[in-house]
């Protein structure tokens, strides 16, 4: 579904297509969903929920300064939906014509994502309406991006300064908008590669990379173990962030006594690899 969406729009397919892409009977679509909008919804419930991990990885890797922290949601949000079409086209463009339950799923994320960043500085007047503005205008510019194709770092540097600007003011978010480097944001796509296979691909934040090498070096490490080699100071934040890992199948976990033992999965591994590939291809972060 996700893929039709991006090539023929949320509101040209039929249960037919989607039954054809996939391989399956109408019958079998009918046992799982009572319609074609039931099958959608989840679709773009699954996307988001996609995207709010990558982001909550991205964040969590910066500490805990609200100016980091927004410029490294921005990049990882502007970077994972930019390198993912089918990704980009769930989140940003189909819920816009996909009725009111997809555009309260949009909403959720956006006010998910501000929340993440904590709170932000005082303003005169009220920051949380004025975050959720911005946020809309990033939100925006990644439209376009999708739509008209425009710069992916165009976006990344606007977005920046529209997000950081009433926040910390227009010098300081020119400075941090001109400083992008390279996005802290490996990205696989949401369909495999090899048709057949399972495999929805993956998305590779800085945080997870850190985590996944460690593992490779440190099979059975617990969870504070990791959460030392990767500077992530909160419990609570390692915790969901490895659940996260073991839903996606890159990590297993086994239990010894009280704590948990996490190694690599064949999936984790090949993510190693493939990343490490892909630095070694396009130079340091690329």
């Amino acid at each position: 579904m996700g893929e039709l969406i991006a090539e023929l729009g949320g509101t040209a397919i039929g249960v037919h297509h989607v039954c054809q892409r996939a391989g399956i009977s109408r019958r079998t679509f009918y046992e799982l969903y009572v319609d074609r909008d039931a099958g959608l919804l989840d679709t773009l419930a699954v996307a988001q929920d996609r995207v709010l991990g990558c982001v909550t990885d991205a964040v969590a890797a910066v500490g805990a300064d609200w100016e980091d922290r927004a410029v490294a949601a921005t990049r990882a949000l502007v970077g994972t939906l930019c390198a993912d079409r089918v990704l980009g086209y769930l989140c940003v463009v189909a819920p816009l014509a996909a009725g009111e339950a997809a555009l309260a799923l949009r909403r959720a994320t956006i006010d998910e994502i501000g929340g993440l960043l904590g709170e932000p500085p005082r303003l005169a007047v009220p920051g949380e309406e004025v975050l959720a503005a911005a946020l809309g205008g990033v939100w925006e510019l990644l439209r376009r991006h999708l739509t008209e194709g425009t710069s992916e770092s165009d976006v990344t540097a606007a977005a920046i300064y529209g997000l950081l600007t009433p926040f910390v003011g227009r010098r300081r978010a020119v400075v941090r908008a001109s400083a992008l480097g390279h996005p802290a944001t490996f990205v696989a796509r949401w369909t495999p590669s090899d048709v057949g296979t399972e495999d929805l691909g993956l998305l590779v934040t800085e945080l997870t990379r850190q985590t996944l090498e460690f593992l490779e070096g440190h099979p059975g490490a617990t969870n504070v173990a990791v959460a030392r080699a990767v500077d992530v100071r909160h419990e609570s934040q390692m915790s969901r962030h490895l659940a996260r890992l073991h839903r996606e199948g890159v990590v297993e976990r086994r239990r010894e006594g009280r704590t948990n033992a996490w190694r690599l999965t064949a999936r984790g591994q090949e993510a190693v690899r493939s990343v490490r590939s892909a630095r070694e291809l396009g130079g340091e972060g690329a």
